[in-house]
């Protein structure tokens, strides 16, 4: 089952007042990963304007990267419907980080 939690946020200049977790993350990443992981890095969007990777079904996807926690690079696949206040989580994972 996907997980809803509160937020107040602004992404893409839209106010998101819910994040939608979908559990997907748990059958490879769960020892490294964990909502409260997520929504950390989620409130880190706030006030970000970003480029969709694709538009499909009423969609728009972003892959996003490095966001670190604890020192730790993740990678965030997420996605904003084109109607409604809510950000959705599709993944989350840990990356190795190679600075450029």
């Amino acid at each position: 089952m996907r997980r809803v939690y509160n937020a107040n946020l602004f992404v893409n200049e839209r106010r998101i007042t819910k994040i939608v977790i979908d559990p997907h993350y748990e059958e490879k990443h769960a020892s490294s990963v964990s909502d409260t992981i997520i929504m950390t890095l989620v409130d880190r969007l706030d006030g970000i304007q970003f480029t969709a990777k694709a538009v499909d079904g009423g969609f728009e996807y972003y892959a996003t990267e490095p966001h670190f926690y604890e020192g730790k690079p993740y990678r965030l696949i997420w996605l904003l419907p084109e109607q409604g206040d809510y950000l959705g989580i599709v993944n989350c994972y840990r990356r190795p980080y190679v600075r450029k």
